[in-house]
């Protein structure tokens, strides 16, 4: 009888390693000395009026030194910007600077080339059918990790 839980399990970690491997080498190819994760603090900034680094850390689920750590190195890089939140003078907003702008749209176009390459033998039902499951069983895991927090 064939364990299926642990295939999934296999193919998932397989598939986020796979991802992680692909950016590091368009990242390295690309001279940029970070690694994946501030791809997607570019991504989630980029993506979010008003982004603030606590609204990063409830996002990625990362501790709030870690975003705050990630964040002074975006700005170091020139990538990022603070400006003031004018609803709340505790808080900054994060935005991308020219050169972040134009760091992550060169990662997010060479990180869709690499998922169109990867789906090339995949119809779009067949994607489609995929995403519709993977949906469900993160909307499951989510429930599970969340009881358990509470619990």
């Amino acid at each position: 009888m064939m364990n299926h839980e642990s295939e999934l399990q296999t193919l998932l970690i397989s598939t986020i390693n796979g991802l992680k491997i692909s950016m590091k080498s368009i990242m390295k190819e690309q001279g940029i000395p970070l690694s994946p994760l501030y791809f997607m603090i570019l991504k989630r900034i980029h993506n979010t009026e008003n982004c603030t680094a606590n609204f990063l850390a409830d996002v990625t689920e990362k501790d709030k030194g870690q975003i705050t750590r990630l964040v002074k190195e975006v700005i170091a890089e020139g990538l990022v910007i603070k400006r003031p939140n004018p609803n709340d003078k505790r808080s900054q907003f994060l935005q991308l600077t020219d050169n972040g702008l134009a760091c992550y749209m060169a990662l997010e176009n060479a990180d869709k080339a690499v998922l169109k390459e990867m789906r090339s033998e995949v119809s779009d039902e067949e994607l489609q059918q995929f995403l519709s499951v993977g949906a469900k069983m993160l909307t499951k895991l989510n429930a599970i990790n969340h009881k358990k927090e509470r619990g």
